[in-house]
C-alpha cells in the first residue's frame, strides 16, 4: 500500500485525527518537555536517594516519585494542558492515577532488578517510559478536560 494512501487512512480515524490538530501537537511538545524535566528530576532523586543515601530500590523509587508528584501535576495543570477546570477535582483524579503509577512503577522497578537484574537506573527509564504511555491520553480526556 502507498504511503500516501496509508496517511489518509490514518487521517481519517477520529482518535488520531485528533491529536493531529496543531494545538495538539503543541499540547503534546509541552508534555514532552513536562516529562522530560520530570524524568530528570526523579531519575536525579533515584539515583540521591539510591547512591548516597542507601534506601533500598522501592523505598528510593517510591519516595522520588512522590516528591516529583507536584512538580508533575502543576506543570501539567499550567503548562502541559492549560486548564481551568476545578483544581480539588483534578488533584483527586491525578492522586487516583499517582497511586496506579506508583505501583506500576515500582511493580516494573521490581521485576527488573530483581529478576532480569538490570541495572535501577535502566528499569526506572523502563517504567516512566510504561506510565508516559498512558498518562498522556488519560491527562488530556479526564483530568485535565
Amino acid at each position: 500500500m502507498p504511503q500516501s494512501k496509508i496517511l489518509e487512512r490514518i487521517k481519517k480515524n477520529r482518535m488520531i485525527s485528533e491529536f493531529l490538530t496543531p494545538s495538539s501537537v503543541s499540547q503534546i511538545k509541552r508534555y514532552l518537555i513536562t516529562g522530560f524535566s520530570s524524568a530528570a528530576i526523579e531519575l536525579t532523586l533515584l539515583y540521591i536517594l539510591r547512591d548516597i543515601m542507601r534506601l533500598g530500590i522501592i523505598e528510593a523509587n517510591s519516595i522520588a516519585l512522590t516528591i516529583v508528584f507536584w512538580f508533575n501535576f502543576l506543570m501539567n495543570r499550567f503548562f502541559s494542558f492549560k486548564s481551568s477546570g476545578n483544581i480539588k477535582k483534578q488533584i483527586i483524579m491525578y492522586g487516583i492515577l499517582f497511586v496506579f503509577n506508583l505501583g506500576a512503577s515500582d511493580l516494573i522497578m521490581h521485576l527488573l532488578t530483581s529478576s532480569l537484574h538490570v541495572q535501577y537506573l535502566l528499569a526506572k527509564v523502563f517504567a516512566i517510559g510504561a506510565v508516559v504511555s498512558w498518562n498522556f491520553i488519560l491527562y488530556k480526556k479526564v483530568i485535565y478536560k
